[in-house]
């Protein structure tokens, strides 16, 4: 039976991950003495580890890297390969024979898992305006800079944990919520609440385990079915208009259209604008512009924040011309960047939680436009959580929202 045990280890754990260097994978001389390569068992997990797969545990970081076995060595099939794989709270260990101990891609694969492959759910950045202190990977489009970069430097590089994946992100994990980072292999987390500020490894090789050990969720066929467009939106999106085809193509996309419903409001050449920051975007409609039907509980101004994961928060807007100032009275920490105008701006500055997720713009004014509505009537019947779809007319990118109380109902379509 496994035990239960505080999410990172024992304190023993803690200490090794903040006090020992952790060295870069390498070969077992063949001059070195003889190892012992018998079982070495854990009485945390009951679990135990031997041969190959124990040698490059033990050479490679141990506890502090790969945390306990959770399964035993068993036959598995990864990415079109079968044979000896062990699964670890951090990570998983794949034995390849003649090619040696390989460790998992569990970074991209719970990402896979949680219908967010970072090919198209996490947006890269520009190489041109990455800091001087960070360095850019043009195999996936991202960046990695201090403190994540130190420790991947520290710690293994490249062969440790792979290419970065995500930009750094604010993700709550069980009961803990801060900055992390997905690389190919791993995710790192860092750790604000703790001594030191570390940089930990997540729990990959659990979370992994656990999401794919979960059965199947029956279908309710009261509901929509994931991968099925209801007839209603079908009928609503005439695939003769250009405008319509383009958002009937973007709602198939959508993971969460299952919850949306039927399509109950269209507005065209709605007042917008559009703001990009260093690790998101905000984007402004205004659907008194039109008359618009607003049957959600809000003004009929509102900005949507797009923060990295994706997730999104919905926005009154609240800001008043003449009585409320332009530009928020701050100083960017660079020429590149920007404080946000008017109602992102009073926003932006009002909220520490929003400035923190979002950074700073990198636009000096927010880009105004035309975009296209419609709002979903949502399969609960609740006015408070309809979902919102739009096409932005400059750049042709279609946004679309899904129940303001499940922030990961979102998605950017270019």
């Amino acid at each position: 039976m496994r035990l239960i045990h505080w999410r990172y280890g024992w304190l023993g754990t803690l200490l090794l991950a903040l006090l020992l260097p952790l060295s870069a994978p390498s070969a077992v001389p063949a001059a070195a003495q003889e190892r012992d390569l018998g079982a070495r068992c854990f009485p945390e997990t009951g679990q135990c580890i031997a041969g190959a797969v124990r040698v490059y545990w033990e050479d490679n970081g141990g506890l502090a890297v790969f945390g306990y076995p959770i399964t035993p060595l068993q036959i598995g099939t990864v990415e079109g390969w079968t044979g000896p794989v062990q699964w670890f709270e951090r990570d998983r260990l794949e034995d390849h024979a003649a090619q040696g101990v390989l460790a998992g891609r569990l970074g991209v694969r719970l990402l896979e898992l949680q219908n967010r492959p970072w090919q198209t759910s996490f947006e890269g950045v520009n190489p041109l305006q990455v800091p001087t202190a960070c360095r850019y990977f043009a195999e996936t489009g991202h960046s990695l800079c201090p403190p994540f970069r130190d420790y991947w430097e520290a710690n293994g590089g490249l062969a440790r944990f792979g290419f970065p994946i995500t930009e750094p992100l604010v993700e709550t994990i069980g009961n803990w919520t801060g900055l992390v980072q997905y690389f190919e292999r791993r995710r790192m987390e860092l750790h604000n609440e703790l001594p030191g500020l570390p940089v930990l490894l997540g729990l990959l090789g659990d979370e992994v385990l656990n999401f794919q050990a979960l059965p199947p969720t029956p279908p309710n066929p009261g509901l929509p079915q994931p991968g099925v467009t209801p007839e209603c939106v079908r009928q609503f999106f005439s695939t003769s208009n250009e405008r319509d085809a383009l958002f009937l193509r973007a709602y198939e996309q959508l993971p969460f259209r299952a919850v949306l419903g039927c399509p109950r409001s269209y507005v065209r050449d709605v007042n917008a604008a559009f703001q990009n920051f260093e690790r998101g975007e905000m984007a402004w409609l205004n659907l008194s512009t039109r008359g618009a039907e607003v049957p959600f509980t809000m003004a009929n101004r509102f900005i949507f924040s797009v923060f990295p994961g994706p997730t999104f928060q919905r926005y009154n807007d609240t800001w008043v011309a003449g009585i409320d100032p332009m530009r928020p009275n701050v100083r960017p920490p660079r020429r590149d960047l920007y404080a946000p105008w008017g109602g992102f701006g009073k926003l932006w500055i009002n909220d520490s939680t929003i400035r923190d997720r979002l950074g700073w713009a990198t636009e000096s004014e927010g880009r105004e436009n035309l975009a296209d509505v419609v709002i979903f009537d949502n399969i609960y019947n609740d006015l408070n959580n309809l979902g919102v779809m739009f096409y932005d007319q400059r750049t042709g990118k279609v946004y679309a929202f899904g129940r303001l109380d499940q922030t990961t109902e979102v998605l950017v379509v270019r």
